[in-house]
């Protein structure tokens, strides 16, 4: 008998410094999981939609898990900056980034050197909400959709104007699409932030812009201006405004945040996080709260989502290119 225990025991020993054990040995530490806060990196800056967003879930999700949940802003670079931060974190499960379609999508698709990857680097855990970008004009200009921007486009090449938030922003990407989809020549007016192409479409300064619908809702409702086209899909604020497709523009895409962690996060964890976020964005009140940031949220699966990510930097990649936007 002793020499059975000791033969055991040393297989046991040597099970340890290979790394193999039974599942049960091996999840003992992530089933402590979690044993103090957790961090939730944000890449802008407090105030704004995305900070906005992470705080609300940030708050349910740290009831849901028993611990408290730390907003950490990181605002710079066009996101660089917090998911690099994220990216070198230990995968652990206490660091976690909200990634918007900004961080996630666009700058892989435009940025040559980015010291990220959407994809290889990360954990995705779940699609928190998927809004729209919308096209708005000044009440009184001549369009009332994407036909009426098109045709005349197509009679004023190069003549028609519009604002973004930036080169190689959303609202950037999106014009790109349709010229890909309709051969127009627009003018692309970059700006420094939503809100001055709001403000300046609405005095009529330049007829055209593109905005994030949290931001323009205010605006149209007050009659200040008004929105031609959903980029890509109709948003939930405007039910009545059409889509892409439906405008004669053959592109689907939907502009999501995505709850991540760093890669090799303990699939325990992955799972865990994942069960607990679908309760948490089914819940009514949450769902009202996204209907007012002018989002719905999916159960898409942690591992159909990074294949959906990897598939969208593609697409944008491409187009990207084409019309050679850089950031």
């Amino acid at each position: 008998m002793e020499e059975r225990m000791r033969l055991f025991r040393r297989a046991f020993a040597l099970a340890l410094a290979l790394g193999v054990t039974t599942p049960a040995f091996a999840q003992t530490t992530d089933a402590k999981w979690p044993s103090k806060p957790i961090r939730l990196i944000v890449p802008f800056a407090a105030g704004g939609g995305t900070d906005l967003v992470a705080r609300a879930l940030a708050e349910k999700l740290g009831t849901a898990l028993g611990q408290t949940v730390i907003v950490d802003n990181k605002p710079g670079a066009s996101g660089v900056i917090a998911m690099e931060a994220a990216q070198k974190a230990p995968a652990d499960g206490y660091t976690l980034v909200l990634g918007s379609a900004s961080t996630v999508v666009v700058n892989p698709a435009v940025m040559p050197d980015l010291p990220y990857d959407p994809v290889k680097d990360f954990e995705h855990l779940a699609d928190i909400g998927s809004a729209t970008v919308v096209m708005i004009a000044t009440p009184d200009y001549p369009v009332k959709d994407l036909r009426d921007v098109i045709a005349l486009a197509k009679a004023k090449p190069g003549e028609v104007n519009y604002g973004t938030w930036g080169n190689g922003s959303t609202g950037h990407l999106c014009a790109e699409i349709i010229r890909a989809g309709t051969g127009i020549n627009m003018t692309h007016v970059p700006y420094k932030g939503a809100a001055p192409v709001l403000n300046d479409v609405a005095a009529g300064h330049i007829k055209l812009g593109f905005s994030d619908v949290q931001s323009a809702v205010p605006m149209v409702k007050s009659g200040k201006v008004k929105v031609v086209v959903s980029c890509t899909r109709r948003s939930i604020n405007f039910p009545d405004v059409p889509g892409f497709v439906e405008q004669g523009v053959d592109f689907d895409f939907v502009w999501r945040y995505d709850l991540m962690a760093p890669i090799n996060t303990p699939k325990p964890i992955v799972q865990r996080l994942h069960a607990e976020l679908m309760k948490i964005l089914a819940m009514p009140d949450v769902k009202a709260r996204w209907a007012e940031f002018g989002m719905t949220a999916s159960t898409i699966s942690p591992e159909d989502l990074k294949a959906q990510t990897a598939k969208d930097i593609a697409t944008l990649r491409k187009i990207a290119q084409q019309a050679n936007v850089k950031p």
